[in-house]
């Protein structure tokens, strides 16, 4: 993990494994990425979570210089994780230099079927009690991400 700070923000850099097949906990893992924000002069850790699904599908999580828009809210009342949904961002890429490596089109098929929102929320609930011990966060979705 690395921490640097911003005007009015902390962020930090994490990376989360989780298995590419959800079915198949034991088979080949991906990494997932995701940056912390918390508001400056504090660690927040008494702050609940707060996790943010980007748009798209296909874009990671947008990349704040600061407390810009609605984050500078809510680092007053949350710790945030912005998280690169599998295959976008600083996660495990699916995409065009990537997908070639799987084979042939039906098996670049077979592999994108595991890109699905249904295993969006997987990773995150693998996620969840690695940041919050188990305990409930509050989700943000914007478009795609809402899904």
């Amino acid at each position: 993990m690395s921490s640097y700070r911003h005007p009015g923000i902390v962020f930090t850099d994490r990376y989360f494994t989780v298995p590419l097949d959800h079915g198949d906990p034991g088979g080949e893992q991906i990494e997932i990425f995701g940056r912390e924000a918390v508001a400056s002069g504090g660690t927040g850790e008494e702050l609940p979570w707060l996790v943010y699904l980007e748009g798209g599908p296909g874009f990671g999580a947008r990349r704040f210089i600061g407390a810009e828009a609605w984050l500078g809210r809510a680092v007053r009342e949350f710790r945030v994780l912005l998280l690169d949904q599998r295959g976008t961002g600083l996660s495990t890429p699916a995409n065009r230099q990537t997908l070639p490596l799987r084979g042939g089109p039906r098996e670049q098929a077979d592999y994108l079927a595991h890109f699905r929102s249904d295993a969006i929320v997987r990773d995150c609930e693998l996620i969840r009690p690695q940041l919050t011990g188990g305990e409930p966060w509050t989700v943000l979705g914007q478009s795609f991400g809402g899904f």
